[in-house]
């Protein structure tokens, strides 16, 4: 059965590294960390344990609606990736895998003084990091949010839809790689505008000039994480998992959603109704209320 790879919001955009310079960048919201050579940007507001450190297929600055309202309780960091928005290019003819991503995110947080116990949140294809971080940084990782998690889908699933695949003429599934030329974005959500202004200017400063995720990245992150959680019943033990679910109807999708609950004992599923994929600009409450339960959770617990 041939996969396809169901990929995020800027799945099929080519790699489009323009020059980035000092010159021509906007002014910076966070911080420039060298990281083995490259200058990685992340953005921190807030104060307090754990630390909500989101891992993300977009940019920092798509979570204009999530991270003043998580910094109210606790610290957060949003971060771009090296080859996105202000962080330096990539070398040549380098594509960034998983496990690349997750030495590149754990650096980071060093070399910028970020400590604690970090509450992982992975949306989209930063489920796919986020998973394979708490696998290989256990004592650092006291809980994860998945957004959406990226997945693999299959012709077979993907063709038959009920009509409650389609939320208001909102379509809700991850776009598909089969679908080509795939050209939809976080600015053609119908809540792009929520944002604010200046954070809907960077997003489209950065998209023209980002490395994204290909889909062969992401068959290749699936594949790593695999092999690091088939080892135990509950890779995460008992450390508390939130999973914010469309109302996507795609049998692989659903299956996504359960495996993803049984990577703890400790696991609650929320749904963002009336959401497409872009569930931060769409259904950030959501969102928000899954970060602070287990916020509460750890402070309750301990991690």
């Amino acid at each position: 059965m041939v996969q396809v790879f169901a990929l995020f919001l800027f799945a099929a955009l080519s790699r489009s590294l323009v020059a980035q310079t000092d010159a021509i960048s906007p002014p910076l919201l966070g911080k420039l960390v060298y990281v083995a050579g490259l200058r990685v940007h992340i953005y921190c507001t807030g104060q307090g344990s754990p630390t909500v450190v989101v891992a993300s297929g977009g940019f920092s600055f798509d979570w204009g609606l999530v991270q003043p309202e998580i910094a109210q309780v606790t610290r957060i960091c949003t971060y771009d990736p090296a080859g996105t928005a202000w962080s330096d290019p990539v070398p040549t003819q380098t594509t960034p895998n998983c496990s690349n991503r997750v030495d590149e995110l754990h650096q980071l947080l060093i070399n910028a003084g970020v400590q604690g116990q970090y509450l992982l949140v992975g949306y989209s294809i930063g489920g796919l990091v986020a998973r394979l971080y708490a696998s290989q940084y256990p004592n650092e990782t006291s809980g994860i949010v998945f957004v959406d998690h990226a997945f693999i889908d299959t012709p077979e699933d993907s063709e038959s839809k009920s009509p409650s695949s389609s939320v208001n003429g909102v379509d809700s599934p991850p776009v598909l790689i089969s679908k080509s030329p795939i050209t939809l974005d976080l600015e053609d959500d119908r809540n792009f505008r929520k944002l604010p202004d200046r954070n809907q200017q960077l997003h489209r400063w950065a998209l023209l000039r980002s490395l994204r995720p290909t889909p062969e990245m992401a068959a290749t992150c699936f594949s790593e994480v695999e092999k690091a959680e088939k080892k135990v019943r509950f890779p995460l033990s008992d450390k508390p998992v939130a999973v914010v679910s469309t109302s996507y109807d795609s049998l692989r999708y659903r299956a996504l959603q359960h495996k993803l609950l049984t990577l703890s004992a400790n696991s609650r599923q929320f749904m963002a109704e009336d959401s497409s994929h872009m569930v931060i600009l769409d259904r950030p409450d959501t969102v928000i209320e899954a970060i602070r339960e287990l916020i509460a959770s750890i402070k309750r617990h301990g991690p």
